[in-house]
């Protein structure tokens, strides 16, 4: 096979990053991009820079935000600021906001503990939850990471250092099975789980 131009290579490197996206997959994009023609990619490129622009995350929960201030979630009043749900990315918190049964808030911990692949405490938001938890009146922790082995070991970690808080920790209830991820539970599941969560 001839090789591609270098610019073409570098974009197919770009997209082959992507989670879920092999090479084969990353020149598909690649030669749908060139199938469509400038216009396409002068849009994509302007969604990219305006998006990059206003990438923002609220100095309290790590959700994204279009400001430098705090996100919608935390600078909502209505939204119950004792009640704080433990999130492991952005779009477990998107899933949980859908279904629209929780009134309560988020801190994004942007991962889960994974010794192997270098991932400890430090590098997630931990210590920034337990800063939180000091200044604020918390009544109740949720943890709602997803239930494999690395969401089980954050979740022992995290319980750890609520402790000395005695702040109420929760998790969801087992009706999401051992090893499934939050964004592909349905709305029942995901509602079931919430309204039954487990003091642990």
């Amino acid at each position: 096979m001839l090789p591609y131009s270098p610019q073409l290579e570098s974009l197919i490197s770009q997209f082959s990053k992507l989670p879920g996206i092999g090479r084969k997959t990353a020149e598909k994009f690649v030669f749908y991009l060139v199938k469509q023609g400038k216009q396409s990619i002068e849009d994509l490129i302007s969604s990219l820079q305006e998006f990059e622009k206003n990438l923002n995350f609220c100095p309290h929960c790590f959700n994204l935000t279009n400001t430098a201030g705090q996100c919608r979630i935390c600078s909502d009043k209505s939204r119950n600021q004792q009640l704080i749900c433990v999130v492991e990315e952005l779009h477990d918190l998107n899933v949980i906001e859908s279904i629209g049964k929780y009134t309560g808030v988020y801190h994004v911990l942007g991962g889960q503990l994974n010794p192997l692949d270098g991932i400890t405490a430090d590098k997630l938001h931990f210590k920034e939850l337990l800063e939180r938890i000091k200044q604020e009146k918390t009544q109740e922790i949720i943890l709602a990471l997803n239930p494999n082995m690395q969401g089980e070991s954050t979740a022992i970690a995290l319980k750890r250092g609520l402790q000395p808080f005695g702040v109420k920790i929760t998790q969801l209830a087992r009706g999401l099975p051992m090893g499934a991820d939050l964004e592909y539970a349905d709305e029942v599941t995901l509602t079931n789980a919430l309204k039954n969560r487990e003091i642990i």
